[in-house]
């Protein structure tokens, strides 16, 4: 068993480790560091957090969420960027140089950041989508003249604000909230 698991686990010969090219170094520190706040701090912590918080139940929802950064989240951030500085070599690489079996947590990670950046492509199409929407003479979320419209739909501009809606006007829906959704 402990002859098959070094098999799967051996280090690449010297030869090999030769072979590979030599990676460029931070030039700073605070080179490094930048470079990692902007990438941990991104669109998706800036954007995206609030609305979960909200979405999940407000200030109930930082308990879970504090819990799983402190037991998950930091550990493995500087797991990944330890080994990375380590070993010098990529989120593949780095893994492999460690074990070979170890491999497909690289391409995990990789699939995970694809998966994000999509994510984030669609929220750049939406700003586009309202961007180039708001063109046009009359802004689509402002009547209830389009197409994706329902029978529900309502300007709520043309409503007296200070009027009690609840209870009776249960289904109705802003022209807005139909734009978007």
């Amino acid at each position: 068993m402990a002859g098959s698991l070094w098999k799967l686990c051996h280090l690449p010969t010297k030869a090999a480790l030769q072979s590979v090219k030599e990676r460029g170094k931070w030039e700073s520190k605070k080179e490094f560091i930048l470079s990692v706040t902007g990438a941990t701090v991104g669109l998706g912590n800036v954007w995206r957090f609030p609305y979960l918080c909200y979405k999940n139940g407000g200030g109930a929802f930082f308990i879970p969420y504090g819990l799983f950064l402190v037991t998950c989240g930091i550990p493995m951030f500087i797991l990944e960027t330890s080994l990375g500085q380590y070993t010098s070599q990529g989120g593949i690489m780095c893994w492999r140089k460690v074990c070979p079996l170890f491999e497909g947590l690289g391409y995990a990670s990789q699939m995970i950041i694809f998966y994000a950046s999509v994510s984030y492509i669609v929220v750049l199409a939406w700003a586009f989508l309202y961007f180039f929407a708001s063109f046009s003479t009359e802004l689509p979320w402002t009547s209830c003249n389009n197409v994706w419209n329902t029978d529900n739909c309502v300007v709520i501009n043309h409503y007296n604000g200070s009027a009690n809606w609840t209870g009776r006007n249960a289904s109705l829906s802003s022209s807005v909230l139909e734009f978007w959704q």
